[in-house]
Parts: structure tokens; sequence; C-alpha cells
């Protein structure tokens, strides 16, 4: 892998200093979710730990509308902006003027979901949840990805998961203080979107303007495909969650979260660096940098897979407590997962993505949460949803993509140098 660093061109330091800070970025929010997880299933008990990430798979996709594709999409356009100052305060302005218009809307969904009686005796709970929407309107990641600065995000990430772990440590001490976590899970988004957005204004001298309707709908439309496959994958990233909470047991819910959380802490050095290496060679189309990148991605994912599976028992046990050992086997499958996702990462952004191929990228999302939708339709109307269909079938939709893209990476020969 260091020789594949040495080879590269006047990028490597760019590339090198924005994935640190992208690694440490997520490290921090994937580290602090995993012991929260440990701490609040112990402190809580396993049934409402499993419901609050049940409710929280609900929120997802109305987090996932306000952000709108935008944390693809938008770092892309402020790459191509960079020196150009009254461009870059009329992307930002839209950007942050739909994600606002597409939060109040959110909110508005979440109050009429409220009345439907799966719901309605946890309508106070989903509707504290989604105020954490308004840190994902502020929060400009996107801006600080394209910028090629993530050092300012990393950092107030850090700070505001610092203050949820330690908040929860001291406020969160027995099984009745759910609506506490709540509360504090809420205050430390909203701070990090007020950090994030005081940085913005005070060190890019950034400007909202107002801006004309037609031009809102233009960056809207150019969003849009990158939302629709978006929201289509959390139908089987979030959707497995919901789908297990719904007819199958709390319980369960929390074994299958830890172990996913286990498997994607794994993948993290992927997910940051085609984040890290995106703009790099959305500039440069280095299809050589992109090869090795594929070649490593898939190497290491087998390995850090294998890991996972011969430590499963002691993974669960150290996460989510003795009560958890009875999903190992659970995680032993969610191994198979590593080399895929990894792939997943890489071939999305930096291949198709990065060298103009969105139909190709939104198609494999598309495509793969249809799949998994029809498949799903059939289990209900069989009567076989079970807990173990559902990973099952979360499994076969990661792997599906990562072999879509990959054939499309091929047939557009991006990774052919």
């Amino acid at each position: 892998m260091m020789n594949m660093f040495k080879a590269l061109n006047s990028n490597n330091q760019i590339i090198l200093k924005n994935f640190s800070y992208l690694t440490l970025m997520k490290f921090f929010n994937i580290g602090v979710k995993i012991v929260l997880a440990a701490y609040l299933i112990r402190i809580l008990g396993s049934e409402k730990y499993g419901l609050i990430t049940w409710l929280d798979s609900v929120i997802q996709y109305f987090i996932m509308i306000v952000n709108f594709g935008f944390n693809i999409y938008a770092a892309k356009y402020i790459v191509e902006n960079k020196n150009k100052s009254t461009k870059i305060n009329e992307i930002v302005s839209s950007i942050f003027i739909i994600k606002g218009c597409l939060f109040i809307f959110s909110l508005i969904c979440v109050l009429f979901l409220g009345s439907f009686e799966t719901f309605s005796a946890y309508k106070r709970l989903l509707l504290l949840l989604m105020f954490s929407g308004i840190g994902e309107v502020l929060f400009p990641v996107w801006f600080f990805q394209g910028t090629e600065n993530l050092k300012p995000a990393t950092i107030i990430v850090f700070l505001t998961r610092l203050f949820l772990l330690v908040g929860t440590v001291i406020f969160v001490n027995s099984q009745y203080d759910l609506l506490s976590y709540i509360l504090l899970f809420v205050s430390s988004s909203l701070l990090m979107g007020g950090f994030g957005i005081f940085y913005l204004f005070k060190y890019y001298n950034i400007r909202i303007v107002l801006l004309p309707i037609n031009k809102l709908i233009h960056y809207f439309r150019e969003s849009l495909p990158f939302f629709i496959g978006r929201f289509l994958s959390l139908v089987f990233n979030f959707g497995t969650i919901f789908f297990i909470g719904k007819f199958c047991l709390l319980e369960q819910v929390t074994g299958f979260d830890t172990g996913l959380k286990i498997v994607m802490l794994g993948v993290i050095p992927f997910e940051m660096l085609q984040q890290a290496v995106f703009p790099t060679i959305s500039r440069t189309k280095n299809k050589k940098l992109l090869k090795n990148l594929v070649y490593v991605s898939f190497i290491v994912g087998v390995f850090i897979g294998s890991i996972i599976f011969l430590m499963a028992d002691y993974f669960m046990v150290w996460f989510g407590g003795e009560e958890m050992l009875q999903f190992a086997p659970s995680l032993k499958l969610l191994a198979i997962l590593s080399p895929f996702v990894s792939l997943t990462f890489i071939l999305g952004t930096c291949s198709l993505v990065a060298f103009g191929f969105y139909r190709e990228y939104n198609f494999s999302l598309i495509f793969t949460s249809i799949v998994y939708m029809l498949i799903l339709i059939v289990l209900y109307f069989t009567g076989k949803i079970n807990f173990w269909n559902l990973i099952y079938l979360r499994v076969f939709g990661d792997v599906l993509m990562a072999l879509i893209r990959l054939f499309y990476s091929f047939k557009r020969k991006t990774i052919i140098a």
C-alpha cells in the first residue's frame, strides 16, 4: 500500500491529509456509537436500545430527504468552483435553502406518521429525533470535503461526539433515562450544525444570497438522481433494522445493529479513502490510482472480514455484553460484507461519479433496492419474513451492488488504465 502512495503525483499530501482527517472523523463517529451502544445496552437493556435503533431507522429516511444527495454531489460543485466566490455563495445558499425547506417538509411528515397505529405510541420520541435534522441542515461536510480542508470538520465532530458520550455517562444511569439520551443526542447534532455553520461564515466569508426560484430548481434537479439512489439504498441499510423491529423482536434489532456496527467499524478506512481521493480523481482522472485502490480495498477487506468472522464471539461480548453472544452467528454472516462494502465505496464515487457516470452509479442503487423490495414482498406473502432471512437479504443486496458497480467500471473502462 505504501508503494501505491509513493507512486502518486503532487496530489500526494492532499489525499493523505484528507484521508487522515476523514478517518479520524469517522472513527470518532462510529467509535462513539459503538461505545454508546455497549453502555446503553447494559443500562437501558437490549429491548429499549432496540427501540431507539428502530425509531432511528425510521428517522434516517427523513434525514436522507433533508440531505437530498448534496453530501455526494455538492462536494463536486465546490471542487469545480473553488476560486469563484460569487458561484460559491450561490451554491452554498441554494443548498441551505433547499435543505431548510426539506427539513420543514420532513417534520410535517413525521407528525403525520405519528398518527398511524404502528408509530402512535412513539410519536413524541420520533418528533424529538427528527429535530436532529437541523444539524444535518447546518453542518456543511460537503463544503469541507470540496475545499479539501477536513480538519475543522474533524474537530467539530470530535467535540460534539465527546459531548454526547460524556453527557450520556453522566445523565443516563437507569432504564428510565431513555428520554434523557434522546435529548442529548439531538443536542449534540444541533451543536455540530451550529459549530459547522459558524466556522463556514467566519473563515470562508460566505454570504447567503437570495436566489431566483429557477436557480433553486436547477440545483434541486441536479441532485435529484443522487437523492433517489441514496434514498432507495436506505431500504436495505436501515430498512433491515426497521423490518426486524416490525416483524421480529426488539432484542434482535439490538443484535443485528451491534453486529453491523462491528462490520462498519472495519470498513471505515475504505469509506474515508474514497471520500479523500474523490476530489483528486475528479480532477486528474487517474485510472492507475483507482485500479490500485480497488485491489487494495478487496484484499484488505477480505482480511478484515476474516478477523471479524474468527473473533465474532469475542466481539459481540465486548461490544454488547454476554446477552449478545447469541447473535455471534449473525455477525459471522455479516462479516461477508467487509470486502464487498469496501469495493462498493471505491467503485461508487471514485470510479463512476468521479468519471461522470452518474446514471450508472444511481442504477446500482436503484436496481439493488428494487430487487431487495421485490424479494421482501415475496417473503412477506409467503410468511417467511424472519430474522435470518432478513440478514441473508441484506448481505445479498450489498454483494449485488458491488458486482453491478464492478461491471460498469469495466464497461466504462474507469479501472482499465
